[in-house]
């Protein structure tokens, strides 16, 4: 049961984490770098923004590793397991991850607060299906939060910060799914 919901605990799913850590904080890093261009940041430092906030890191990593579990594990690992096409399987998930995150939308509209968690669920999906475990999911899931939250709930204009992370998801996915092709993962296989 734990394995199928991708609680493992194999030496591999630590460099998982930790892979998902730094690409949620690039990822943040380069929309951080375009809004500090196109808008008026108060504090525009970076790792100050970054810091501020590190009260929160266990409740961030907390609420990342219990949603991973849930959507992600639960959800695709199990519920959604009896769907032959794994694309279906995905969409499905992150709709499913999507539609409880539309209560989110403090001082964002509705259509992006939908349209950004169901691309940020395809691409936890991703890490999950080809990891084969929630680890990857959860690194990026935690840092990503802790990082937006730390970040960019500060600016004023969420739309456009969201707008750019769309655009971002949008590019993401076909690069995750090349890249993990790449290196020898499919979505089609079973296998350890």
């Amino acid at each position: 049961m734990l394995k199928t919901i991708g609680l493992r605990f194999r030496k591999v799913d630590i460099l998982n984490f930790v892979s998902g850590i730094f690409l949620a904080v690039l990822l943040v890093l380069l929309v951080y770098m375009i809004v500090k261009q196109n808008m008026i940041i108060e504090n525009n430092n970076f790792l100050t923004l970054l810091t501020d906030s590190k009260n929160k890191l266990i409740y961030y990593f907390i609420v990342a590793l219990l949603e991973e579990l849930i959507f992600r594990g639960l959800f695709l690992g199990l519920v959604l397991k009896k769907v032959n096409n794994i694309y279906v399987r995905l969409i499905v998930s992150a709709l499913i991850f999507a539609v409880p995150h539309i209560a989110n939308t403090d001082n964002i509209s509705t259509i992006i607060m939908f349209i950004f968690p169901l691309l940020y669920g395809i691409v936890s999906a991703e890490m999950f299906v080809f990891s084969k475990s929630v680890w990857m999911s959860t690194g990026f899931h935690w840092l990503w939060n802790y990082s937006i939250t730390s970040v960019f709930m500060k600016t004023g204009n969420l739309d456009l910060i969201y707008i750019g992370i769309i655009v971002e998801m949008i590019i993401l996915i076909p690069l995750l799914y090349c890249a993990f092709k790449k290196i020898g993962l499919d979505y089609n296989t079973e296998k350890e």
